[in-house]
């Protein structure tokens, strides 16, 4: 039941981001299309996922049994290691996606979203291996 209450004030701060966040939208001194834009991405990236967590969260609360199921399957050591598999391999398939990007758009001649790219590209090679050397040292 912890977990489904974590879940729950989780998605209600997500929908609370997305609800100030439009209200700054609607009040700031933006260009109609860019409002449109930026509203349309809040509603679609924040209010909705958080008004969609919490409904989930308030079933799975109501359904005790079905709550402490999925808290176990989260916490098994089968589940942890497929999620450690998974991120893994998304993780170095976006690498490789990020590397492909960057070129092709330098290519083509587009330098802001190229340099973006490469910037991003770069952080994420830094953070990883930051953490794989915590990690060899800590394990």
């Amino acid at each position: 039941m912890n977990y489904a209450k974590r879940i729950l004030i989780y998605f209600i701060g997500h929908t609370s981001i997305g609800v100030i966040a439009i209200l700054y939208a609607l009040f700031g001194s933006y260009s109609d299309a860019y409002r449109e834009g930026v509203i349309s991405g809040i509603i679609g990236g924040f209010i909705l996922t958080g008004i969609l967590g919490i409904i989930v969260s308030i079933r799975l609360m109501k359904n005790p049994k079905r709550a402490a199921e999925v808290e176990i399957a989260k916490n098994e050591e089968r589940t942890q290691l497929i999620r450690l598999k998974t991120n893994s391999a998304v993780y170095t398939v976006m690498l490789y996606a990020e590397s492909a990007g960057t070129l092709l758009t330098g290519l083509l001649g587009f330098r802001e979203i190229c340099l973006t790219l490469a910037s991003v590209l770069l952080i994420q090679v830094i953070l990883y291996i930051g953490f794989i050397s915590y990690y060899n040292k800590k394990y």
